[in-house]
């Protein structure tokens, strides 16, 4: 390894240039489309900032992100009030996770605080899904509003789901918050993981496989059996559609996080091995292209899979698998056009020059 802290690492990636592939020809066979009511989710979303986190050091930064955009390109064919719902999820989990991994959050470097924060919001969750856990027994209001702003998310699929799928869902949040300590004790004791170590946190701490546990509801009343869910094949089919979004956002958020003074992601993480912040662009895009082909593959094993079993109509299969699709061509989409990223260029055509 050729730096071996991650001060070393900013100093030397600082001032330097690297340049990304047009990363939508990857995707040139997926579907790809925007919400024909966009604006009026727009509209939605910016009316729910202002009355959820106007007080918030954040609150600039989450206006100018354009999460209307998001919830329209990743749930493109959803019907307008399961949108609202599935895209205020996402913009909660976006400003839940910039109190702790944003340096602009309140408990950047306090991590006992932070601990406290993670438990709030399982427990507060748990209530608001109607969950039998052990320490719900009494009704709980959380100390920060941000976890209560849970509470118009977890009343709609409290009535929209079923027991089996809000404990699915419930599931996904406790992997994030487990993922979320581990990468955050990580960061504040300046310990580089290895890549096999990166991927173990990362698939939870991106928080893919709560939206993931949404879909049923962004598709309208689609309830795919357990057998079907909890497969090998559509296991696999979530972790690919994790890990293509997970790398993604890696790329085109190389910029912010170098800026902020954080290096524990994909690309900065590759190049503490090789020295080259080129190469260490380069190996990522390769290991994009190879996990939308393995996406497709393992799309095709669970069509046959399904065609033995007969679990699930075809059609219905063929929705969520093109749901997945829609979440990685929407969230590239949204992150070129997001000033989150510090990044502002839709066509790829002609490659992009990151300067870090």
């Amino acid at each position: 390894m050729m730096y071996s802290s991650s001060q070393s690492i900013l100093d030397s990636l600082r001032g330097q240039s690297v340049t990304m592939c047009d990363l939508n020809r990857l995707y040139s066979t997926w579907p790809k489309e925007t919400h024909p009511e966009v604006d009026r989710l727009r509209a939605d979303v910016d009316r729910w900032l202002d009355e959820t986190m106007a007080g918030s050091p954040s609150f600039k930064v989450l206006k100018k992100s354009d999460f209307g955009l998001f919830g329209a390109t990743w749930w493109p064919r959803a019907p307008f009030d399961r949108l609202r719902i599935v895209t205020y999820l996402a913009v909660w989990l976006f400003t839940w996770d910039d109190e702790i991994d944003s340096s602009l959050g309140s408990l950047w470097d306090e991590m006992d605080h932070a601990q406290a924060y993670r438990a709030e919001t399982l427990r507060y969750v748990a209530q608001c899904l109607d969950l039998p856990v052990s320490d719900c027994q009494s009704h709980f209001e959380p100390s920060s509003p941000i976890i209560s702003n849970f509470l118009v998310i977890g009343t709609a699929i409290r009535e929209l789901y079923d027991m089996e799928q809000r404990q699915r869902f419930y599931q996904e949040v406790e992997c994030f918050m487990e993922m979320s300590e581990r990468e955050q004790r990580l960061r504040l004791n300046s310990t580089l993981p290895s890549i096999e170590e990166f991927w173990k946190y990362r698939l939870g701490s991106s928080a893919v496989g709560i939206c993931l546990a949404l879909q049923e509801i962004s598709l309208g009343d689609m309830h795919l059996p357990s057998s079907t869910l909890d497969g090998a094949e559509m296991r696999l089919l979530w972790d690919q559609t994790n890990i293509i979004i997970s790398t993604v956002n890696d790329m085109l958020s190389l910029k912010k996080e170098i800026a902020n003074g954080s290096v524990e992601s994909l690309i900065p993480l590759l190049y503490a091995s090789s020295g080259d912040v080129q190469v260490a662009m380069n190996q990522t895009t390769l290991f994009l292209i190879a996990s939308i082909r393995e996406f497709d593959e393992t799309a095709k094993l669970l069509y046959r899979s399904n065609y033995v079993s007969r679990a699930v109509d075809e059609k219905l299969l063929t929705k969520f698998i093109d749901g997945c699709r829609f979440y990685c061509t929407g969230n590239l989409t949204w992150s070129l056009s997001t000033g989150r990223y510090r990044i502002h260029q839709e066509d790829l055509s002609m490659g992009l020059n990151i300067q870090l």
